[in-house]
């Protein structure tokens, strides 16, 4: 609703149909557990390595993209549809098995593997508020979001060295599609989601050429996402006295 020189709100189409700018980052604190002991990495100089359960890690992502919003004109409930292009990924974190013909204890030494993706996200949302969803910009929102993944990899890092290794996933090793389930909450133009990735990336029932499966039991992760959310309309100008007098000098100086 635009708002005339008298006090009342004028209908505005846009309030039914508009577009949004979405930027932002993903945020993983954990890891995508897999087989436990059974998921062993190959042998790496310090022993065998099995996955740990617990443990703090964080694993950094950014989203950029638009959706288009779709406002009942009960101005309580709407769908949002888009597309977004995602980074984001998961952590997980091996200590050594206790070796007592070399001397090491468990725990010694440790592994860290993040995996990475980016990929095309096609957010399908419902959106619903207590108050008018386009004039307060204050709404809840919930849906899938079915994620077409292009470039994936994994590194390794071990404890006792600097070094690096990473590597593409090849395509037997990684999942094209997987969907995330999503529960946001949007205000003004910020945005805070936590989303679980059903399936991930990683091809859990890739087998190498040894016939090992270094992906066995991996699973969905849990990551939250904090974004900007700006709705490409006149709701910007009438919240933003320094937008609104650019768009007046663009037209002439006139207040609608």
């Amino acid at each position: 609703m635009v708002k005339a020189q008298g006090g009342d709100y004028l209908e505005d189409k846009t309030e039914y149909r508009y577009p949004n700018f979405v930027i932002g980052f993903n945020h993983c604190f954990g890891s995508s557990i897999g087989g436990g002991t059974d998921n062993l990495l190959i042998h790496t100089g310090r022993g065998d390595m099995k996955q740990e359960k617990k443990g703090f890690s964080y694993t950094p992502g950014i989203q950029i993209g638009a959706v288009y919003n779709i406002d009942f004109k009960n101005n309580k409930t709407g769908v949002v549809v888009g597309g977004k292009i995602i980074d984001y990924g998961f952590q997980n974190k091996y200590k050594c098995i206790a070796n007592s013909d070399y001397n090491i204890s468990e725990g010694d030494y440790m592994v860290k593997e993040t995996f990475r993706a980016i990929g095309l996200q096609i957010p399908v949302l419902l959106k619903f508020g207590t108050s008018d969803i386009y004039r307060d910009m204050s709404y809840a929102y919930i849906g899938v979001q079915p994620t077409l993944n292009f470039m994936c990899s994994k590194g390794q890092k071990g404890s006792w060295s600097d070094e690096k290794f990473g590597k593409k996933l090849e395509s037997g090793e990684k999942n094209t599609f997987s969907v995330a389930a999503t529960f946001g909450l949007n205000y003004n133009i910020f945005s805070f989601s936590v989303n679980y990735m059903f399936m991930e990336f990683v091809n859990s029932k890739y087998e190498d050429e040894n016939g090992k499966s270094p992906y066995k039991g991996i699973k969905g992760h849990i990551y939250v996402c904090t974004s900007l959310n700006v709705p490409m309309t006149r709701w910007i100008t009438i919240h933003n006295w320094t937008a609104e007098k650019i768009r007046r000098k663009l037209h002439n100086g006139k207040s609608l």
